[in-house]
C-alpha cells in the first residue's frame, strides 16, 4: 500500500501528439493573438484621442477599459498585478 508516489509528469497545455497538427494549432493561435493585438491597438488609439481632445473624460475612459477587460494592463499595481 505505501507506493511511491510518483511526481507528474509536465504535460503540454496542447494534448496533441502529431507534430504537424500542434505546429498547425499553434500558429492558429499565434494568427489569434496578433489579430486580437491589432484591435487593442487600434481601441487604444481611439480611447487615446478621444481623450486628448476632451471628447471622453478619465471616467469614461476607465469604464471602456473595464469593459474591454484592459484595466488591469493599464493600472496592474491597483488591480494586485504590482505585488
Amino acid at each position: 500500500m505505501n507506493q511511491p508516489i510518483k511526481p507528474p509528469q509536465a504535460v503540454s497545455p496542447l494534448a496533441v501528439t502529431d507534430p504537424k497538427i500542434r505546429v498547425m494549432l499553434q500558429l492558429a493561435g499565434l494568427r489569434f493573438m496578433i489579430t486580437r493585438a491589432n484591435w487593442l491597438i487600434s481601441e487604444a488609439t481611439i480611447l487615446g484621442k478621444a481623450l486628448k481632445a476632451g471628447d471622453m473624460t478619465s471616467e469614461e475612459v476607465d469604464a471602456k477599459l473595464e469593459e474591454m477587460g484592459a484595466l488591469d494592463l493599464c493600472y496592474p499595481e491597483l488591480m494586485g498585478g504590482g505585488e
